[in-house]
């Protein structure tokens, strides 16, 4: 099964993002990979919305391979002409590797010095084999050498990352009291593994996921009923959800459900 993702609030047949799970040697690093392609008329461009994980994606492009911090809102980005990006989106294990203080990195972006693996992925890429054939490649390439640099993580990277899995997937999990449950651990404990491996708070986490849910039940059905939507996501009121919603992605959530 592939995964699948919540972060790309725009999707667009012209420029498809394929999703690529890890194989078990790498899935206490990489939560997945992601391969994007376009090839797009003159005059034509594809502009995403995306609210990204609040997790690091290390990215490589013809151009440029870089590491880039958890975003704090969503953001846009527009592809023309012709070109791919081959992403991996991190675990919380993994983070300490490119920012000791992930908080300071957050919405910050830097060039990574592996010229020998952005070759590898850019050879795949440009080759003329099949796009299946192209993407297991590029991704072994990235793959081999984040955990070549991470070999195995520590016991307190191992909760970080059960801690971001439960965040993001348990429905039933609406406040940091009900996730510190879940884990077994303090608030804040919580709040430590969140510091040394994250940036973003236990409650961030949280807000986050339930804003890509609201994005993602009204592209399912843009007429979802609004005080429905916010309670079953453990909001008072339907103006809890509205302002959380445009605090993160700059508009209402109707405004979103009429694009």
């Amino acid at each position: 099964m592939h995964p699948t993702s919540r972060g790309e609030l725009t999707p667009d047949p012209r420029a498809p993002i394929a999703r690529i799970a890890p194989p078990a040697w790498a899935a206490h690093a990489v939560r997945h990979l992601w391969i994007v392609e376009w090839d797009l008329p003159e005059g034509q461009a594809v502009r995403q919305l995306v609210l990204g994980y609040p997790a690091l994606n290390v990215v490589a492009e013809p151009e440029r391979f870089a590491v880039y911090g958890p975003a704090t809102s969503a953001s846009t980005r527009t592809l023309a002409g012709r070109g791919w990006g081959v992403g991996m989106l991190l675990r919380p294990a993994a983070t300490p590797l490119f920012a000791p203080r992930p908080a300071e990195f957050a919405d910050a972006e830097r060039d990574l010095d592996a010229p020998e693996v952005h070759r590898a992925v850019v050879r795949a890429m440009d080759s003329e084999q099949p796009a299946e054939t192209r993407y297991a490649e590029a991704a072994d390439a990235v793959l081999r050498w984040i955990v070549g640099l991470l070999p195995a993580a520590d016991p307190r990277g191992l909760e970080a990352n059960r801690m971001a899995e439960l965040a993001d997937s348990h429905p039933g999990l609406l406040k940091v009291a009900d996730l510190a449950a879940a884990m077994g651990a303090s608030e804040r404990s919580l709040d430590r593994l969140a510091a040394d491996f994250m940036g973003p708070t236990p409650a961030a986490l949280m807000r986050r996921r339930r804003i890509q849910v609201a994005a993602e039940r009204l592209r399912a059905d843009p007429r979802t009923p609004l005080a429905d939507l916010a309670h079953s996501l453990g909001y008072a009121d339907q103006p809890h959800l509205t302002r959380d919603f445009r605090a993160v992605l700059g508009m209402t959530p109707r405004e979103y459900a009429g694009r």
